[in-house]
């Protein structure tokens, strides 16, 4: 159809249409192309990016204009028939862009105009002709494209071709032949056609915005994303689950935005996207909730840290904690919330744990440390067992808190380099304490024997004495060197080796003596008892029996009256003891002294050898 169309009539109706538009209040400098597809008229006006003209006062002007050349539309251009609607589309797109901003599908019907000899209408009626096309705007109430076809059309290239330059096509040259002349009541007419027009336009203009009677796409878009997003809501399980629901919330309030205000669906989109808007707001709450819990999360993997970053870490749970908080119940988003603050909530309670951990550590790091200063100061004056055990003691204490530190704390490599420097610091301090207390059990032990050794050899028990001393000087060195106890314990050791000697001594001579007793036990002992006998001054003194001098005498006395045997008998009992004693004085080696049974008259006497 449009190559049967002579490519110059083409350009003559844009160039009517483009002087049509300069009689705008905001004249615009628009360049105007029109081509036909499919027996429909496509007129495109395009303008520089800077003069942005009011589409719907383009769009207007432009039918009205297109309404006065209907008759060419259809006689000239073999658009439709005598009597029927002429169809078509009206673009507007910025130089340079390959998509239009606005669109709008306008219908023509030819307008039926009275003879000028008819009655006028009554005030207040409409003529003839605008009531002709206020029913035309009446009928054309879907005049405005939708969003998806002006999507569409994107491709006007393809259709209007080079049109990426903006210059006002060349005027044709007026014919010269004289115009026919005009009827005088012409201007009348065109002036009834023109209100006509404009009245039907008007009409057309307003029923052809978008969602201003019948269905409203961008509206029904919008509601469809909304339920999209809320069933994806329904199975979000991660942060990049909100994320398409956000997008697809943000898109559908892109929609709504094309929803003009004169539209009868404007507040019921202007509801929506407030509804959207909380939704949205709510969604970056959780958003950011997951943005700082991600964080959060990252920061917790390396440890041990320090109770800053503990505590910073913290913070950002807490702040996560408290966006999701503000979640309401009845919102869609408050189960994935809620799931997501139990998750939270045991994060940072374990942090918590950390913290405190982190804290108690460091506690302790601190009070090893300083029960370390006052064990080194005990060591340093210590000189009695006691005094080396309260350092030991002091020394464990300190190691006691280092070892109580956990391996999952900075603290941790402290106290172990710690240790390193305490442990053998204790082992000093415990094995002089061991020392001192040998020392001072060793040193007291060795005085109270060597007391019971002098009360033995005060009461002549020699054996007992000797054994305390040996005792006690045992005891005297085993009191070790660099000791509290080593200095008093040196003259003992001279002292009591000096009275063990003397004490074995006198043992001696107490065994002796012991010896002698009983031997002149042995030689006093019969019946009669032969003697008594008493060893002092260093002497044995022996003393006969009035018993066993009487049975001498009576023996000598048997003897001189002739009994030979019993005076021999009695002379060699005489000698034999006699012999005894002086053995005995020999062996103790002490003089013997032999006297009669009342003690006056010494009988004999006997010195030792030697």
């Amino acid at each position: 159809m449009e190559s049967a169309i002579h490519r110059g009539d083409l350009q003559r109706l844009a160039h009517q249409l483009q002087t049509a538009l300069l009689a705008l209040p905001e004249t615009t400098l628009m360049q105007i192309h029109c081509v036909i597809k499919q027996e429909k008229l496509m007129v495109l006006g395009q303008h520089p990016p800077d003069e942005t003209p009011h589409p719907s006062a383009v769009f207007s002007a432009l039918e009205q204009t297109l309404q006065t050349l209907l008759p060419e539309l259809v006689h000239e251009f073999m658009l439709g028939q005598d009597h029927a609607p002429v169809e078509g589309k009206l673009y507007l797109r910025v130089v340079g862009q390959r998509q239009p901003y606005a669109a709008h599908r306008f219908q023509l019907e030819p307008l039926v105009v009275e003879p000028l000899a008819t009655t006028e209408a009554p005030l207040g009626e409409p003529a003839i002709g605008e009531q002709t096309l206020n029913d035309n705007r009446d009928s054309d109430a879907d005049a405005f494209v939708t969003q998806s076809e002006l999507s569409a059309s994107a491709s006007l290239d393809t259709e209007f071709s080079d049109l990426t330059q903006l210059r006002p096509e060349p005027e044709e040259p007026l014919d010269k032949a004289p115009l026919p002349a005009r009827s005088p009541l012409f201007p009348w007419l065109i002036a009834g056609v023109g209100v006509s027009v404009i009245c039907f336009g008007t009409g057309l203009w307003v029923m052809s915005r978008p969602c201003m009677i019948g269905a409203c796409e961008p509206l029904e878009a919008a509601q469809r994303l909304n339920q999209q997003s809320m069933q994806a809501i329904q199975t979000a399980q991660t942060g990049q689950d909100l994320q398409r629901v956000q997008q697809q919330l943000t898109d559908a309030k892109r929609q709504l935005n094309a929803v003009p205000a004169w539209s009868s669906h404007h507040q019921e989109a202007q509801a929506l996207q407030a509804t959207y808007q909380t939704q949205l707001q709510t969604i970056d709450w959780v958003l950011a909730a997951e943005s700082k819990a991600a964080t959060a999360t990252q920061k917790s993997q390396a440890l041990p840290q320090s109770i800053a970053s503990l505590q910073a870490t913290q913070a950002l749970w807490r702040e996560a904690i408290a966006q999701l908080q503000t979640v309401p119940q009845p919102n869609t988003l408050y189960g994935f919330a809620q799931q997501r603050l139990s998750a939270y909530e045991a994060n940072l309670a374990a942090l918590g744990k950390l913290t405190t951990a982190e804290q108690q550590a460091q506690k302790k790091l601190t009070v090893a440390k300083e029960t370390a200063k006052v064990a080194e100061a005990r060591q340093g004056i210590a000189r009695t067992p006691e005094n080396w055990q309260l350092a030991q003691a002091t020394w464990q204490v300190a190691i006691n808190r280092l070892k109580q530190i956990p391996t999952s704390t900075t603290s941790y490599a402290d106290a172990q380099q710690l240790l390193s420097d305490y442990q053998p610091k204790l082992a000093t301090a415990r094995d002089r304490a061991t020392q001192e207390q040998i020392a001072q059990k060793s040193f007291t032990q060795a005085l109270a024997l060597a007391q019971k050794a002098d009360i033995a050899q005060r009461n002549n028990q020699w054996s007992q004495a000797v054994a305390n001393w040996r005792e006690a000087l045992t005891n005297v060195k085993q009191v070790p060197n660099n000791t509290a106890y080593s200095e008093p314990a040196q003259p003992l050791v001279a002292s009591y080796g000096t009275s063990l000697k003397q004490a074995e001594a006198q043992l001696q001579v107490a065994a002796a003596m012991q010896r002698t007793r009983d031997d002149l036990n042995r030689v006093c002992a019969g019946s009669p008892k032969l003697c008594s006998y008493a060893i002092a001054n260093n002497v044995i003194r022996v003393q006969f029996t009035a018993s066993y001098e009487r049975q001498l005498r009576t023996a000598f006395i048997v003897g001189r009256s002739g009994d030979r045997g019993t005076l021999g008998g009695a002379v060699n009992h005489i000698e034999t003891l006699q012999t005894a004693l002086q053995t005995i004085a020999d062996n103790a080696g002490l003089p013997l002294e032999v006297y009669n049974a009342d003690g006056s008259e010494l009988i004999g006497s006997f010195n030792p050898k030697g």
